[in-house]
């Protein structure tokens, strides 16, 4: 019953205890209006002297990561809470941090809320709110505890000892060579003495040898850069929730970026086709990482966008020897022309090549797809459903 029905009940039996003079309508209108006063102080005091205290998580988790969350409600005032249901807003799936429990004066309760990060993306936690009431349950009152914050969780990075971007080459070691003006630890020939050479560049055997000064000549550590092309293409994916092509494209372009970034030390660019179809440029570092797991965290196959389309726009922004990591599943017969155009303007295309019909059976898979880019000279990497990938990838082309 609420204070409204309450009160009206109260009302009714003090007008049939005037009308009728008996006593018992008396008696009962005034437990009615005591037990209205009762409940209404009560209430005002239920929630005063109540505060809440969450330990803060970072902003930031991974996939495969336990969180764990520490809560505390503190009751400061005289007055006891008898029930009290805390409530946790959170987005993040499997995260219950909820409570109920009853406080004593001066009485502080304390829980622990442990969860294990599944899925990437971005999640709120919280806000959380309590709701609290009367003994006779007349009244219900909710108030905000805490605000939500933002947490992200970030993709999987497997442990990649080995990933060879050509095999038979050194990664980082395709750029055609350029002078230095600076010494460099790349000495690649000597040449005659010209005035205004300093005396720390005379290569002095070669002087000796030949009777006059001769001088080194450097090049520019060489280097490539890379960027990862992934096809989120909405139409294109096959399979649901891990083991669909979506999260092992998602997987495979996070682990190779950090080792391409963190063993190979590359400059490293992402490009994703199918989702927001925002780009990183090229960058070198943990910041760099970061920004990448960050954007794969959220990216998602929401549209339709041919790959064959994401090839033509890229190629605006690839630079000669620039390799280019391709992850899709793709079972289109466009796309590959479209990857050979690119070879031939001097990008060097890399392939890893999921097959959509061991994620979903009702699927064709993208046989014509690889062979032809196999004839072209260009690198493929196969990838089937429950494939270790690790393996796969530090094995290479095959």
């Amino acid at each position: 019953m609420r204070p409204i029905q309450l009160s009206l009940v109260a009302l009714v039996t003090a007008l049939l205890g005037i009308g009728t003079g008996w006593k018992p309508f008396f008696i009962i209108t005034y437990l009615l209006i005591a037990a209205l006063i009762f409940s209404t102080v009560w209430q005002a005091m239920a929630i005063r002297g109540m505060t809440f205290n969450r330990s803060a998580l970072g902003g930031r988790a991974q996939v495969g990561e336990r969180i764990e969350e520490r809560l505390a409600l503190e009751n400061h005032s005289l007055f006891p809470k008898l029930w009290v249901q805390v409530h946790d807003g959170s987005t993040l799936p499997g995260h219950h941090a909820g409570y109920v429990t009853s406080i004593g004066p001066r009485q502080r309760i304390a829980w622990r809320a442990r969860t294990l990060c599944r899925a990437r993306g971005r999640y709120t936690i919280g806000p959380v709110t309590a709701t609290t009431g009367d003994p006779l349950g007349l009244y219900r009152r909710e108030v905000t505890l805490a605000p939500e914050n933002e947490l992200i969780v970030l993709p999987p990075v497997l442990p990649l000892t080995r990933f060879e971007l050509y095999p038979g080459s050194m990664p980082g070691r395709g750029r055609g060579s350029q002078r230095s003006l600076q010494t460099t630890t790349n000495v690649v020939t000597v040449r005659n003495y010209v005035a205004g050479d300093p005396l720390t560049r005379i290569h002095w055997p070669s002087t000796a040898r030949l009777g006059q000064f001769m001088v080194k000549e450097f090049d520019l550590d060489p280097t490539i850069d890379v960027v990862v092309l992934l096809d989120l293409d909405r139409d294109a994916q096959a399979g649901a929730g891990d083991s669909s092509t979506e999260e092992y494209g998602v997987t495979i372009a996070a682990s190779v970026a950090g080792y391409l970034l963190r063993q190979q030390e590359l400059a490293v660019g992402l490009a994703v086709s199918g989702s927001s179809d925002v780009s990183l440029p090229l960058d070198r570092g943990e910041r760099q990482l970061d920004r990448i797991l960050e954007m794969l965290a959220v990216s998602h196959a929401t549209r339709s966008a041919p790959l064959v389309e994401a090839l033509a726009n890229e190629e605006t922004r690839l630079q000669r020897n620039t390799v280019l990591v391709i992850i899709t599943p793709s079972t289109a017969l466009d796309w590959p022309q479209g990857v050979h155009h690119l070879q031939r303007r001097g990008v060097r295309p890399f392939v890893i090549l999921l097959d959509p019909h061991t994620f979903n059976e009702a699927l064709g898979d993208n046989q014509r797809a690889h062979d032809a880019l196999v004839a072209a000279g260009i690198p493929v990497i196969g990838v089937r459903r429950g494939d270790p990938l690790v393996h796969i990838l530090e094995q290479g082309p095959q």
